[in-house]
């Protein structure tokens, strides 16, 4: 054996002066003498760069680097020697990378290393499966590197055994979840920019047949493991299931029929997903399913689907002539809610006069509900029904009809609410609101004050007025009623207002004083720059 000195590197650059064979029995000499890992590192690297250039090499360096693989004891040593494996793209070393694989624990450097030495040796169905099996890797970066590998492959192919691999009993449940993901992001890249499927079926016909194939173990799967929290499989089953389209829409259906507790509930969740209209009737039954989750799911899958036949189902829920039941479950009166809002939003040539009629109803609950929907919608007709809503005196009911008003916008409810504001019986929370929502229309419409729209700068500055008036002349008012004139005044007071922030910086409420100081300052600022 050759006794050298010489870096690896200069061996390896030197190689034609010295001579493949000489080269190689000094990098040799290097890894099995040498002390310095490093170095033995280096010299395992020009080895496997040598003989992936010469037959002759690779059949003898072999044997170095499979004893390197599976006896050195450092991981940095036996990284580089899967590495310079993968060089040689020797089908033999297959067996020794996959027994490395199934040693218990693999320190990830090695089993990434080994992994791409594979992938470099030979990429065929054995080593495919074995990157299947490595989806629900726990490291990100191994079941990232294994995904890409895949799809790589032809959509086809990969899609297939993919399909195949959901027939195995012994994947478990997140690892079935990578395999959907997969096949709704390999569906995703080929039909990205076409509306239907035709381009697949053109393109890919081997393809549409297996999903056609393959569509009960798909919905056996889904329906077992779908989780809306797990965003990017939801998008990847919605993307599998529309390529499908209406050979699993009947199916899908189906499953909102049986007792199973989990399948019900994700079949739910996919008929709103793919807005099946024929689910609505079946739907609407599971609107009092003895499952909270079910019904839930229920009432999110009608607002997605948009149907307007569903709202008086849906507000129906609601009314409920037992008070002390009525806020049992708030949870699904918010959903309730947003489901009619959502179907109102899609249907916006729909007529309104459910919602009206809802609003002469004795039920309180459903009254204030609707008043809440109305704010949402915001539209300027829902003015005067929700003015008439006012006199009403449960306090909720007022509550919510004051905030859509605000929400809405528009000036023509301010003397009603001012009048809840003066009216000296009225609840100071009551007050509150109404001040809140006078300073959301004074948001809305006060760009119009600055384009000298005289109509509504008259209103808006009579407003103020009377608003500024009641807040020096009202000292026993609650502090917060005051505080939410204090902050509509600094922001669209005046030098009128200034008179009346001076008194309440004599107030008794610590709190009071402090903003309206602070009020004070500002006013003042913006007078001060409005003259210069």
């Amino acid at each position: 054996m050759l006794k050298t000195k010489i870096h690896p590197r200069e061996i390896y650059q030197r190689s034609e002066e010295f001579g493949l064979k000489n080269s190689a029995d000094m990098l040799t000499e290097i890894i099995e003498t040498e002390k310095d890992d490093s170095k033995r590192k280096e010299a395992i690297k020009y080895l496997g760069l040598l003989s992936s250039n010469s037959t002759s090499l690779k059949n003898e360096c072999f044997g170095t680097f499979e004893n390197l693989l599976i006896s050195d004891d450092t991981i940095e040593i036996k990284c580089e020697a899967a590495k310079a494996l993968g060089k040689l793209k020797h089908e033999k070393a297959l067996k020794p990378l996959n027994w490395v694989l199934t040693q218990e624990p693999v320190d990830y450097n090695i089993k990434i290393s080994v992994l791409k030495a594979i992938h470099k040796t030979q990429f065929e169905e054995p080593e495919i499966r074995l990157f299947i099996n490595e989806l629900d890797s726990k490291f990100n970066s191994i079941k990232e590197y294994v995904s890409i590998q895949l799809l790589s492959l032809p959509p086809e192919k990969l899609i297939a055994i993919l399909l195949d691999s959901l027939k195995n009993k012994g994947f478990s449940n997140e690892h079935k979840a990578e395999f959907l993901k997969l096949i709704g992001y390999e569906l995703s890249s080929i039909n990205i920019s076409f509306e239907d499927i035709s381009y697949i079926k053109v393109k890919y016909p081997e393809l549409l047949t297996n999903l056609l194939k393959s569509k009960d173990i798909l919905l056996e799967v889904i329906t077992q493991i779908l989780k809306e929290e797990d965003l990017s499989l939801v998008d990847s089953v919605i993307t599998i299931l529309r390529i499908l389209g209406k050979n699993v829409e009947k199916d899908i259906i189906k499953l909102l029929l049986i007792d199973d507790f989990i399948v019900k509930k994700n079949a739910v969740v996919l008929c709103g997903k793919l807005k099946l209209k024929d689910s609505v009737d079946f739907l609407i039954s599971n609107l009092d399913n003895i499952y909270h989750e079910v019904s839930i799911a229920a009432i999110e899958a009608l607002g997605e689907i948009g149907d307007v036949s569903a709202i008086p189902e849906l507000l129906d829920v609601l009314d409920i002539e037992d008070v002390s039941f009525e806020y049992t479950d708030l949870d699904m009166k918010l959903y309730i809610l947003d489901a009619i809002k959502s179907i109102y939003l899609n249907n916006k040539d729909t007529s309104y006069d459910y919602l009206y009629q809802s609003l002469s109803k004795e039920n309180d609950t459903i009254r204030e509900s609707v008043a809440f929907i109305l704010g949402e919608i915001g539209k300027e007709e829902f003015v005067k029904p929700l003015c008439n809503l006012l006199a009403v005196r449960n306090l909720d009911v007022r509550k919510n009809t004051i905030i859509a008003l605000g929400k809405i916008g528009s000036v023509a409810p301010i003397a009603d609410l001012l009048n809840i504001i003066e009216d000296e019986k009225a609840y100071w929370l009551i007050k509150k609101v109404a001040i809140d929502a006078i300073y959301n229309i004074f948001q809305t419409n006060w760009y119009k004050v600055k384009d000298d729209k005289q109509d509504i700068t008259r209103v808006l500055n009579k407003n103020i007025a009377i608003l500024t008036d009641y807040l020096r002349t009202k000292e026993d008012e609650n502090h917060k009623v005051k505080l939410s004139i204090i902050k509509l005044l600094e922001i669209y007071g005046g030098e009128q207002a200034l008179n009346a922030l001076l008194k309440r910086v004599n107030d008794f409420h610590r709190v009071v004083r402090i903003y309206a100081s602070n009020a004070i300052k500002r006013i003042e600022e913006r007078l001060e720059l409005e003259n210069t």
